[in-house]
C-alpha cells in the first residue's frame, strides 16, 4: 500500500520501498499533460493533428509513469534492490543503474542527516568489506516536512527491523554531521561523502575527464554570430502568432532557431579551441601528477603539474537548489561546482570551469588520490540558465491553461 503521510514509502506483504524525491518529480509532468489533454478533449475539435498530440501527450504521460528512482528490500528474496529507470509494473522496460545487495553482507543501516538532507547509509560486514568500501552511501533524496519525520523514521525502522536488518540512528541531532554555511572546509573522506554522496557501490576512480568545448566561453565577437538564427526564428515566431494565433508553430519555430544556435556554437567552439589539431581534449589525473589541455590557455599549451609543484587546489561550489536557511523546509540539494582554482608553486594559477567537465567525479578523485584541496561554498546561484528554460516554458502552460479555460467558457458557458 501507499503511505500517504510520507508520500514517500510503498510497503507490501513482502517488500518495503523507498521513493526517492527525483522520482516525485514526475508527477508535475503528468499533471500538466493531463490537463492539457482534458481541455483539448474539451475544447479542440478533433482533427488528425489533434489526435496525433493527443496521442503524443498520453505517450509522454505513459513513459514518465514508468520512470522510477527507488529502492526495494525485498524480503522473499532477503535483497536489497537500488533501481533507476523505466519499469512498468514488474516488467523493467529499460534499466538506467540496477544493483543487488543480499542480505547477508549487510552489517546495519544507518539513518543521517548530513547538509539538511537525509541520507542512508549502508554498512557491510567486516568480512565483506575487501569489494565493498565501509560505510556505503545510498543516494536516497527524501523531501519530508519536518513534522512527518518521526513517522516516516519510526515505519522505515519498523519494517527494515521485521526483515532482520539492523537499523542505526534516526536523522537527529546526534547522527548528524554538518559544516557552516558558506565557509572553506579541507576536502577529506567525510567531506567528499557529504558533499557528493557516494553511490551504493563506488565507481572506480576516473582518471579521464574531457573537456566540453561547447560549455566554454567564445569571445565576443563570435556573440552574434551564434545567436542570428535565435533572433530571426524569434521575430518569425511572433509574426506567426499575430497573424494566425497558431502556439504549436509559433513554439517550434523559436526552438528550432534556438537549436540552430546551440550547432552553430559547437561548430565555432571547435573551431576555435581546436584550431585543426587534433590532440584529445581531456584532464587526466594520477597519484604524482596532473595534466591540464591546451584549450583552458591562451597560447594554446598543455600543462602538466606535478603533485609536489601544486600549492592550493580551492574548488568554489553550491548547491544546485540552496535551501533558505530553514530547517522546517527540507529541499532536495545536489552540490555544483563552479571553479577549480590551481595554484602552483612557481606562481601561475589556473583556473578550471566545473561546467566543462565532470567536476563532480572530479573532487572524488582528487579526495581520493591524496590532493590537498579545499571545498569553498559561495553565494552563487548555480546553472542560472535553467531559469531562462523553465521561466518560459512556465509562463507558456499557463498562458496555454488560460487560453483553453477561456475557450471552454466561451463555448459552453455564453
Amino acid at each position: 500500500m501507499f503511505n500517504k503521510l510520507t508520500g514517500t514509502l510503498l510497503i507490501t506483504a513482502s517488500s518495503f520501498t523507498i521513493v526517492s524525491a527525483v522520482e516525485k518529480i514526475k508527477w508535475i509532468f503528468i499533471c500538466f499533460n493531463l490537463i492539457y489533454v482534458v481541455l483539448a478533449v474539451s475544447v479542440f475539435s478533433f482533427s488528425a493533428e489533434t489526435v496525433g498530440r493527443l496521442m503524443l501527450s498520453i505517450l509522454s504521460m505513459l513513459v514518465a509513469f514508468s520512470y522510477q528512482c527507488r529502492w526495494c528490500f525485498d524480503a522473499s528474496r532477503n535483497v536489497l534492490i537500488q533501481f533507476h529507470g523505466f519499469k512498468l509494473g514488474r516488467k523493467s522496460i529499460y534499466s538506467l543503474q540496477q544493483q543487488d545487495v543480499d542480505y547477508s553482507i549487510i552489517k546495519n543501516i544507518e539513518l543521517k542527516e548530513v547538509h539538511n538532507t537525509y541520507k542512508v547509509i549502508l554498512h557491510v560486514k567486516e568480512s565483506q568489506q575487501a569489494p565493498f568500501p565501509e560505510p556505503i552511501s545510498i543516494s536516497i533524496l527524501l523531501k519530508v516536512k519536518q513534522h512527518k519525520l518521526p513517522t516516516l523514521v519510526q515505519q522505515c525502522r519498523k519494517e527494515l527491523m521485521s526483515q532482520g536488518i539492523n537499523v542505526v540512528g534516526q536523522f537527529d541531532s546526534v547522527s548528524r554531521k554538518d559544516w557552516p554555511t558558506f565557509s572553506s572546509v579541507p576536502l577529506d573522506q567525510d567531506t567528499v561523502k557529504a558533499f557528493i554522496g557516494i553511490k551504493l557501490f563506488n565507481d572506480p576512480i576516473k582518471l579521464q575527464y574531457p573537456v566540453t568545448l561547447f560549455m566554454l566561453p567564445l569571445p565576443r565577437q563570435y556573440f552574434h554570430q551564434v545567436w542570428a538564427s535565435s533572433y530571426i526564428s524569434f521575430m518569425a515566431a511572433l509574426f506567426i502568432l499575430y497573424s494566425s494565433h497558431n502556439i504549436v508553430a509559433a513554439i517550434v519555430v523559436a526552438l528550432f532557431g534556438v537549436a540552430v544556435s546551440a550547432v552553430r556554437r559547437k561548430l565555432i567552439c571547435d573551431k576555435h579551441y581546436t584550431q585543426g589539431i587534433s590532440n584529445p581534449n581531456e584532464i587526466v589525473i594520477s597519484e604524482n601528477s596532473l595534466v591540464i589541455p591546451r584549450v583552458y590557455f591562451e597560447d594554446k599549451q598543455v600543462r602538466q603539474i606535478e603533485k609536489s609543484a601544486i600549492k592550493s587546489i580551492n574548488i568554489e561550489w553550491n548547491w544546485y537548489k540552496a535551501g533558505d536557511g530553514d530547517s522546517t523546509l527540507r529541499q532536495y540539494r545536489r552540490p555544483f561546482v563552479f571553479r577549480v582554482n590551481i595554484d602552483v608553486s612557481h606562481g601561475e594559477s589556473i583556473t578550471l570551469a566545473g561546467q566543462t567537465f565532470d567536476s563532480n567525479k572530479f573532487v572524488i578523485a582528487l579526495s581520493q588520490l591524496g590532493y590537498s584541496a579545499t571545498l569553498t561554498q559561495i553565494p552563487k546561484i548555480a546553472a542560472v540558465w535553467r531559469f531562462y528554460i523553465l521561466i518560459p516554458m512556465a509562463i507558456a502552460l499557463l498562458g496555454m491553461t488560460g487560453f483553453g479555460l477561456y475557450s471552454l467558457y466561451i463555448r459552453y458557458l455564453i
